[in-house]
């Protein structure tokens, strides 16, 4: 009898692990962290467009949007082609300054390794998706008549 309480306790708190390990999984933000190493190579990848937040930690204005940004990767975790990322410009100087960044944060388009748009609206949510949706969705249609060209 003991041995089957013994049990059941172990399977209810493998259920409760699963459970809490599962959660954890889908509600991992799908932001990427860009470094000096990964920037270039991952901007230049075919057919993606890249939404990328400059900051720097000590910025009280990053600060302030709290969990904006990551919210903002959650929602287009489901979006193909859209990529969204961040490097922080106190770690890979060299990206900033590559990229022209004077302020923080500073929200960017890139397109095929090319930035294609700066982000200048409203801070939230609603907002940013429209835009990068309407702006990945410009730059594809532009590089497509480029390549038609090409042929």
């Amino acid at each position: 009898m003991a041995n089957m309480k013994n049990q059941s306790h172990c399977l209810l708190l493998l259920l409760v692990l699963i459970t809490i390990f599962s959660s954890l999984k889908t509600t991992k933000a799908e932001v990427i962290t860009l470094t000096a190493d990964t920037f270039s190579d991952k901007v230049k990848e075919k057919d993606t467009a890249w939404f990328v937040q400059f900051c720097v930690p000590w910025c009280k204005h990053c600060k302030n949007l709290g969990s904006l940004w990551e919210d903002l990767g959650k929602i287009m975790e489901g979006e193909d082609e859209i990529e969204i990322g961040q490097v922080d410009c106190g770690v890979s100087k060299s990206v900033c300054s590559k990229v022209d960044i004077h302020s923080y944060p500073t929200f960017k388009v890139f397109y095929d390794g090319e930035e294609v748009a700066k982000y200048q609206g409203p801070r939230n949510v609603e907002s940013l998706k429209t835009f990068v949706l309407e702006e990945a969705e410009k730059a594809a249609m532009k590089a497509e008549l480029e390549n038609e060209k090409d042929l």
